[in-house]
């Protein structure tokens, strides 16, 4: 085992030395008041466009025709077309 090391004969001080105060402002240092930091502006968040469907037109005729008396002709037309 390790030996323990014998102290010093001197006689210990009873208290801890404390630190010094720091040294107190100058007037004109205490009155003026720092300016508050500004804050960091966030860059504005860019916005996508969406793609813009060509709009689409739809045009339906139906032309019932009664060309004889008992006789129904029924002709449909359809178109689909795009517009831009």
């Amino acid at each position: 085992m390790a030996k323990r090391k014998k102290t010093s004969k001197v006689q210990k001080r009873t208290g801890a030395t404390a630190r010094r105060k720091g040294r107190k402002p100058s007037k004109a240092a205490r009155g003026k008041a720092k300016p508050k930091r500004a804050p960091v502006k966030k860059a504005a968040a860019r916005k996508v466009k969406q793609p813009v469907a060509p709009a689409v037109e739809t045009v339906a005729v139906e032309v019932i025709e009664q060309p004889a008396p008992g006789v129904i002709t029924v002709t449909e037309v359809e178109e689909t077309r795009q517009v831009d």
